[in-house]
């Protein structure tokens, strides 16, 4: 997803123009982008077998609009709570095995599930998190009826941090939340790829792109933005975390999101971490930030 694009030949910086000014050839540039952007990301998933001690379990819950999530329970022998594990774009459950295995250790059950249109979940496509909401919902009840008597906590990456957001007060279902490289707002995301993650020539398809994704979605691109429903997730805990070179959820516009939250919140930069690798980069002193974090948060009752 991070890679960075050879430099476009001159064929490739004219033909897009060309496509642009014709109307049939605009149109079906646009439309076979958006449905690209919103494709399914399928995956078999092999049950993992170098976590020891940790008991797994196979789980599978339904979304409020029909949509079979399939996922894990990996408990250790004492569970002291449980974090919920949320993953980014083109990710799945096992891609949160890293962050498992030293959550694991520390005592934490973890429920991993796939979010839609991923994975080995049910869904026709993925939303950038705005539907995925739903799935934090579904997940966020499972967890409260299969544990209601310890704390519970998410820690969610990229598109699974904007679904915690998109879920709002749904979120309380967690007593404290950690978002990774939350990106601000989708117009941004969007603009902050192209040229990196996207090809730059889907600029000139820009306005064409946003028009079917937003009917394919049905939502507007302004709904479709974190910073517009972050507040929502006080008063619980939340500790935002990015990358210092994340070209795609640069420090300052996490920390604008940090700040709809100023009683709540604690921002943190990984430094040399880019998109959804701040667990790897960060190394120990990522995961004493977490576990701090989780010390602290879950060890207080904040339910409301």
């Amino acid at each position: 997803m991070n890679a960075t694009l050879a430099r476009p030949s001159w064929l490739e910086k004219v033909w897009p123009r060309v496509t642009a000014a014709t109307g049939v050839g605009y149109l079906a540039t646009a439309y076979s982008v958006s449905r690209w952007l919103t494709r399914r990301s399928p995956a078999v998933l092999q049950v993992p077998t170098h976590l020891a001690a940790v008991q797994i379990e196979s789980l599978e819950c339904r979304t409020s609009d029909g949509i079979v999530l399939k996922g894990w329970n990996l408990e250790p022998p004492t569970p002291r709570a449980t974090v919920a594990l949320f993953h980014g774009l083109r990710g799945n459950r096992g891609k949160m095995l890293s962050r498992i295995a030293f959550l694991g250790a520390a005592g934490y059950r973890c429920v991993a599930f796939d979010h839609r249109a991923h994975g080995e979940s049910g869904g026709r496509w993925t939303s950038f998190g705005y539907h995925e909401r739903h799935d934090v919902e579904a997940i966020a009840d499972l967890t409260r009826e299969r544990w209601p008597n310890q704390p519970r906590a998410a820690l969610a990456i990229s598109m699974g941090a904007a679904a915690v957001c998109f879920a709002g007060e749904a979120s309380h279902a967690f007593d404290a939340l950690i978002l990774e490289s939350l990106y601000h707002d989708l117009g941004r995301a969007f603009q902050h790829r192209v040229g990196s993650s996207y090809p730059a020539w889907f600029r000139h398809f820009r306005r064409g792109i946003v028009w079917f994704t937003q009917r394919r979605l049905g939502a507007r691109i302004h709904e479709i933005a974190p910073i517009a429903h972050i507040a929502r997730l006080a008063p619980r805990p939340v500790l935002l975390l990015t990358g210092g070179a994340d070209p795609h959820a640069p420090p300052y516009e996490v920390q604008a999101l940090a700040e709809q939250l100023p009683a709540t919140s604690q921002f943190h930069v990984i430094p040399g971490a880019g998109h959804l690798n701040v667990c790897e980069q960060g190394g120990q002193a990522y995961r004493n930030l977490v576990l701090s974090f989780l010390e602290r948060a879950v060890s207080v009752d904040v339910r409301g």
